[in-house]
């Protein structure tokens, strides 16, 4: 006698439960059939393709762009040289993804030097601009 068939035996008076039930009456029935087209009414297989835009990079593995794509954040700056010059490096290769990740890092710095750039030069204007409508408000003695 197999395992198989011993543990028949000796559990077959056990209740069954689960995906051990007649098809039926399973829990999952419902989620196990085919599910209805979320969009049916869709007359297209693809959808129109955006026009494109030189300033989108797209991986080099790729003929054409793919239908949508974001112009949200065109690269630039360092970071848009490093990521243009990732984008030409095949994606088998660890250093497409680590250019990707310095392109990254170098954005978030030119991020915050442009950010420090604007305190620094607003900084001193609030300050003028503070003393001078100090004075002008103080009665003179």
């Amino acid at each position: 006698m197999t395992d198989r068939q011993r543990q028949r035996i000796e559990h077959g008076n056990e209740p069954v439960h689960g995906s051990d039930l007649p098809g039926a009456e399973r829990p999952g029935v419902p989620m196990e059939t085919q599910p209805r087209s979320l969009t049916p009414t869709v007359h297209w297989t693809d959808p129109e393709r955006q026009p494109p835009d030189r300033r989108v990079t797209k991986r080099r593995e790729l003929q054409q762009l793919t239908p949508v794509f974001s112009t949200a954040l065109p690269p630039r700056g360092f970071s848009g040289a490093l990521r243009r010059a990732a984008y030409r490096i095949p994606e088998t290769r660890a250093q497409h993804f680590l250019t990707l990740m310095l392109a990254d890092r170098v954005d978030v710095l030119e991020h915050r030097l442009v950010r420090l750039l604007k305190v620094v030069t607003l900084l001193p204007l609030g300050t003028a601009a503070a003393v001078l409508l100090v004075a002008k408000l103080l009665p003179r003695r």
